[in-house]
């Protein structure tokens, strides 16, 4: 602001020129090259801030690990490209029989929240999945079980076929005692029988038909392995005594012989196969893949269709009595089935209700239950296999 004094006649004059104030009103946004930019910088700084504390968060979601485990849908693959069979012909089918998986997976906060909107995902405790096992351990584990049964699958195969197999070793172990039979006084939990009345014992499906001679008060002789005390050794060889022992029988409601005891097979049972037999399951581990592989087996060594050209899947465990066992992750399974295209599932009995809550009432897919490996050669029958012609068909 300029201020010209002037002095005339006893007057004095003060002008103000206004037009060349250079003071701003308050008002007035500030130039964008002063001080007030770093405020709109500022503001930019922390959106890149909040952005990249989410994408922290959903990388960490996907890769941080929680103490639980995810059963999900699996896979479904033919048994007919697993089995290779050396010394006698095999014959290619049109049909399939799949054995089933389920997906087990470590959880991530981004895993439990799909298993939250996923019907089909189970979640089960790291301590409810791994028990007393390193995730290692448990993998090793569950790689020795597939290879145990698939050598039973194998057995089972041949001698539903009528082949002769050759055993030796094993011995049928006291899993159990009733409290209420002879046996009771005289087994323990741990024996192992491996002969009644001299008759060797190699199998626990070896003592039905052995008992089936005798009545129920008759009395026999069990040679049995005894483990000792203190045993294994740091090398890790079980020892045993051998003992005869003096047993009277008890009776079923149906009026047969038994012991009394639930019994299984010492895992130092061998075979001699009279055909080589490879099953290759890649890195697919546990036991549940036995039933499959029995009937895939079956199926390669026999002509014609033992599925009656059907895609069919299965599950279940197989005992070398050709029984089938009850498996985990069954509705993971059935979903996998229907997402497969099988138009019949073969499941343990135990599990057949299950199998059908999972696949819902507008299901397509035919679930039937199964205990043994005849049962499961018959339902294919029923339904177009040739299952009835198979032990002519082998010989």
């Amino acid at each position: 602001m300029v201020a010209t004094v002037t002095t005339t006649a006893n007057t004095l004059i003060i002008k103000v020129d206004t037009l060349s104030s250079t003071v701003l009103p308050t008002d007035v946004a500030p130039d964008p090259s002063d001080g007030g930019a770093p405020k709109r910088r500022h503001g930019w700084r922390w959106l890149w801030v909040i952005a990249g504390v989410v994408i922290a968060g959903l990388i960490a979601s996907a890769f941080v690990y929680l103490p639980y485990y995810a059963y999900t849908p699996g896979s479904a693959t033919d048994t007919e490209g697993a089995i290779l069979v050396q010394g006698a012909e095999s014959y290619p089918s049109e049909g399939e029989i799949d054995f089933t998986t389920v997906r087990i997976r470590r959880v991530t906060p981004l895993r439990a929240l799909q298993a939250w909107l996923d019907p089909a995902i189970d979640v089960v405790s790291e301590r409810a999945y791994l028990g007393n096992f390193s995730p290692s351990e448990n993998k090793s584990f569950n790689l020795q079980l597939m290879g145990d049964s698939k050598e039973t699958a194998i057995y089972v195969a041949l001698t539903t076929l009528g082949y002769d197999v050759e055993v030796s070793g094993g011995g049928a172990v006291v899993r159990q005692v009733s409290p209420d039979v002879p046996a009771a006084s005289v087994l323990e939990a741990g024996d192992v029988i491996i002969a009644v009345n001299g008759a060797p014992v190699h199998l626990d499906g070896d003592l039905g038909p052995i008992l089936a001679e005798f009545q129920p008060g008759d009395q026999v002789t069990l040679t049995v392995e005894r483990p000792v005390a203190g045993s294994p050794d740091s090398g890790g060889t079980q020892e045993y005594e051998t003992l005869t022992l003096l047993v009277t029988l008890a009776a079923r409601e149906d009026g047969s012989a038994l012991i009394g005891i639930s019994p299984g097979t010492r895992d130092d049972v061998e075979f001699d196969f009279p055909i080589d037999v490879d099953i290759d399951s890649g890195s697919v581990g546990g036991p549940s893949a036995g039933l499959a592989f029995t009937l895939g087996i079956i199926d390669a060594l026999t002509p014609g269709e033992l599925t009656g050209g059907q895609k069919v899947a299965t599950t279940g465990t197989i005992r070398l009595d050709g029984t089938v066992g009850p498996v985990g992750g069954v509705k993971q399974k059935t979903v996998t089935v229907e997402r497969a295209g099988a138009t019949l599932f073969l499941v343990p009995a135990e599990e057949a209700d299950a199998a059908r809550a999972a696949a819902g009432e507008d299901s397509d897919l035919e679930i039937v239950a199964v205990e043994d490996v005849d049962d499961a050669i018959a339902a294919l029958a029923a339904r177009g296999g040739n299952g009835a012609d198979l032990v002519t068909s082998a010989a």
